[in-house]
């Protein structure tokens, strides 16, 4: 039995588990007491689905969904007709059964936007209310009701389909719901191909991943040109002034200023509602890249930020002036914060304008957070627009996208909508392989956010649900496509993966877990002929490339990769590789001599398995990593700085440092160059942070911020930054540069370290040489680096070469009598993480800073 109260809202989750929760029936309304209701007995249907009279197609369409499920669920056939709703499962809008007064706390006349998508599902003695304030809510209402029932769609099509088994169904419910997004969608960059859009929407339609309120937000001023291309032809002036010319092209910038063109746009976005009444907004969202109107009046009226947001401000005024024929509707505007005008704005936001905040392209030098809250500030009502996977960033491979970060998603969902956002836009993939479960539970919490504190439960049903006896090594699988944790070694990675679906092929039962794992294998045959791919070059490259196309195409319709993505796009990235006229992605079968169709034999499976454990060989290491404390003091004479001074290069994003001030009356004082790379040189001025570690704290935190600088602008000139302390001790210092990288230097002597764990590499740029310390009694220097560089013992001699290594785990044995002393990294790139030794960095012995405990182990500590 299924039971469940409205008054408090329990993670849907729960109910799985029979949660038992019990009514105080004197707080619901006296026309109706809620009831339970058998709906089913060993395998008869005791009730039927009820439709009004008056019931609009969609609402007839969600009956039939219910009772087609009811009927796989219980095995006996459910059938649908009209009525009353007095008894039976009544499926229709509120105002569909009146006379019921099901549910005198929801009204179906005289309801906002926001409130499209509520519902109620309340069962009685003679049957069970699954009504909605509109024909999408309803719908809503249909599949929370069969997810309780244990009925799941994980993933797109039928092999991820979960339909329980039970022939005796005896529900308890009243529940109202509502999603705390009001807007939730997870799209495809590239788009579904044609084989993928109806098991897409049916995915979105199950997972209550469609919203009641469409929300317009792409890049717009390009359609604006097209839907008045004679106007704009006429008005050459109503294009962008730049570089002396008007900047006339399909998707231009407008000069904003000129009072014309804002007519224009008024008058079209007036003109599409006329023609779109149901319509909820337009986009006012500018074109892409840059091309701003660089004219006297354009400059005047403020930053890029104010004159995107001065178009989209008149035109929500004018869309929602009392119309002539009454038409009271509330209409919206659609706009990013994103790339040149993502820094928030000198002037206040419409009422009616969405700003959907970038995740990604800002610009100004302001964080996201900053971003945010600095529109928020100006009276914007906030929409997040996300990036969960795109194809050109992660290649569709485990780990690498947003998507797979099942702490990202439970950390930010949540985050954002505290912050105030009510809108989530995340481009996504049709790659349901490496990032399926994330988009499943971003969905889940996009609705509820109370689940974002189940993620580890919605994932333990997915895995029992979906696997049955093959859970626990699924569970090793979906561990490596989970991108939260870095996973340094792909040979290791990908090993495991193939491994695990070995041992679960073997311990699956059923012909449904079966299709699910030789669905998995097709994914992990896609990645191991990428990383085959990614390794050649020449003649070898261009075979690897066409096998890897052949195979993403042959497997689209597991919807596990985004075949469409890889076939149009991957050739772009790569001036090495081609496809022929005849084999271009838009070529059908069976002209197109690149694609084939024929379903994978369980011969091939198993080939590609073995393949695959075979090229993959698991990390095994031969050392124990070491924990070091992280409260640092002075090397002091513990070695004598004898050694030439190492060399720090450049660093992108965030750089940390750790320090010891012991006088307060000299600040720390920084060598700061920004913009290193000049055409990102729009992120803003350096931001450098001081924190003091350890001491008092008024909020009983270990760290204590204590100030921030942001004087360095991102030039390529060098300046000078000086940060006082008032307390003795160690500070942690960050550097922050938005990605255009900036060199950070300091006087010689100054006790300075840079930590590199396996959380937390080294970040640097271009060939660098530092010194790192090996206590007393350390037989092996673990390591994981690769690559380029080297290592040195104190004499300089080489004791190990990264050179053409993979990234990996590595171990270097100590001489006797070498330890106890520096050792040197000697022109490495890239990160080198230090995994047995204490994982700090320093340029010179005078500069080191080490763990308390080890010094102390190590005689250097002057107490």
């Amino acid at each position: 039995m299924i039971q469940q109260t409205r008054w408090k809202r329990v993670p849907a989750f729960w109910i799985l588990s029979l949660v038992v929760v019990f009514l105080d029936c004197s707080l619901l309304p006296a026309e109706w007491k809620q009831a339970p209701c058998l709906v089913a007995d060993s395998s008869k249907a005791n009730l039927p689905i009820v439709v009004s009279e008056t019931a609009s197609a969609q609402t007839r369409g969600a009956a039939d969904d219910l009772a087609h499920y009811l009927s796989e669920i219980t095995g006996t056939p459910f059938s649908v007709k009209t009525g009353n709703g007095s008894t039976g499962l009544a499926v229709g809008l509120l105002n569909d059964f009146p006379q019921q007064n099901a549910a005198p706390d929801l009204d179906g006349n005289n309801f906002t936007i926001k409130d499209r998508e509520k519902y109620c599902i309340r069962s009685h003695e003679k049957g069970i209310y699954l009504l909605g304030v509109t024909d999408l809510a309803v719908e809503h209402a249909v599949w929370d009701f069969l997810y309780r029932l244990g009925y799941r769609q994980y993933f797109p099509g039928s092999h991820w389909e979960v339909i329980p088994r039970q022939n005796t169904l005896q529900i308890n419910l009243n529940v109202i719901e509502a999603p705390d997004y009001q807007n939730r969608v997870i799209w495809y960059g590239f788009g579904p191909w044609d084989y993928a859009a109806e098991p897409y929407r049916r995915w979105c339609q199950r997972n209550r991943a469609t919203s009641g309120m469409t929300l317009k937000t792409g890049h717009s001023y390009g359609q604006f040109i097209r839907n008045n291309q004679a106007e704009f032809d006429a008005h050459p002036e109503y294009y962008a002034y730049v570089d002396g010319r008007r900047d006339v092209r399909a998707q231009a910038k407008f000069c904003i200023s000129n009072a014309g063109l804002q007519k224009l746009i008024v008058d079209s976005s007036l003109r599409y509602f006329a023609e779109n009444p149901e319509a909820d907004s337009i986009s006012l969202d500018p074109s892409d890249g840059g091309g701003w109107c660089e004219c006297e009046a354009c400059q005047k009226m403020g930053s890029i930020s104010d004159r995107a947001l001065t178009l989209a401000n008149q035109v929500a005024a004018a869309i929602n002036q009392p119309q002539a024929d009454g038409d009271t509707r509330q209409r919206y505007v659609g706009m990013y914060a994103y790339a040149y005008h993502s820094p928030p704005p000198a002037i206040k936001v419409h009422p009616n304008v969405i700003i959907s905040v970038a995740t990604g392209f800002i610009r100004g030098g302001n964080t996201l957070d900053e971003i945010i809250s600095g529109w928020s500030k100006q009276g914007a009502r906030i929409g997040i627009r996300e990036y969960y996977s795109v194809y050109t960033w992660d290649h569709d491979l485990p780990g690498l996208s947003r998507g797979s970060r099942i702490d990202y998603l439970k950390s930010t969902i949540p985050q954002f909508h505290q912050q105030g956002a009510q809108f989530m836009s995340a481009e996504s993939s049709d790659n349901w392989g490496p990032n399926g479960l994330g988009y499943y539970l971003a969905a889940r919490m996009l609705w509820n956010l109370d689940e974002a504190g189940q993620t580890d439960q919605l994932t333990d049903d997915f895995l029992m649900r979906c696997f049955g006896k093959a859970k626990a090594p699924m569970t090793q699988f979906y561990e490596q496509l989970d991108g939260s944790h870095s996973h340094l070694v792909v040979s290791d990675q990908y090993g495991r993966m193939f491994r695990s679906l070995a041992a679960a092929k073997k311990l699956a039962e059923s012909p449904e877990v079966h299709a699910r794992l030789d669905d998995l294998i097709l994914y992990c045959r896609y990645v191991d002929l990428y990383e085959r791919y990614r390794q050649t070059s020449g003649a070898q490259r261009q075979q690897a490339f066409e096998q890897l196309i052949r195979h993403a195409y042959r497997m689209r319709k597991t919807m596990l990769v985004h075949s469409k993505a890889v076939y149009r796009d991957a050739v772009n990235r790569d001036k090495q590789v081609s496809i022929p006229e005849n084999a271009q992605w838009h070529i059908p079968e069976p002209q197109n001599p690149w694609k084939e169709s024929t379903p994978f034999s369980k011969s091939e499976l198993q080939q590609f398995l073995e393949e695959g454990i075979a090229a993959y060989p698991l990390t095994e290491l031969d050392f124990k990593p070491v924990t070091y404390s992280d409260e640092l003091v002075p090397a002091g004479k513990l070695i004598s700085p004898d050694q030439q001074p190492g060399v720090l290069q450049s660093g992108r994003g965030v750089q940390t440092f750790y320090t010891y001030v012991s006088d307060t009356a000299t600040p720390i004082e920084l060598e700061v160059t920004g913009g290193l790379i000049a055409h990102y040189r729009d992120r803003g001025n350096v931001k450098i942070e001081l924190w003091k570690i350890g001491g008092a704290s008024q909020t009983g935190e270990r760290e204590t911020f204590v100030m921030r600088d942001q004087s360095v602008p991102p030039d390529g000139k060098t300046r000078t930054v000086r940060l006082p302390t008032r307390e003795t001790g160690m500070y942690r210092i960050t550097v922050s540069d938005g990605g255009d990288r900036t060199s950070v230097n300091w006087k010689a002597g100054q006790l300075m370290v840079m930590p590199s764990s396996l959380d937390e590499p080294i970040v640097t740029s271009g060939r660098w040489s530092l010194y790192f310390y090996v206590p007393q009694g350390t037989k092996v220097i673990g390591v994981h680096g690769g690559d380029r560089g080297s290592i040195q013992d104190p004499t300089g001699k080489e004791q190990f070469s990264f050179q053409d290594r993979k990234a990996n785990y590595y171990s270097i044995p100590v001489p006797a009598g070498s330890d106890g002393k520096l050792w040197k990294v000697n022109q490495a790139a890239g990160p080198i993480r230090l995994l047995t030794v204490p994982p700090y960095f320093t340029r010179s012995a005078a500069e080191l800073l080490l763990p308390r405990e080890v010094l102390q182990a190590d005689g250097g500590l002057e107490e």
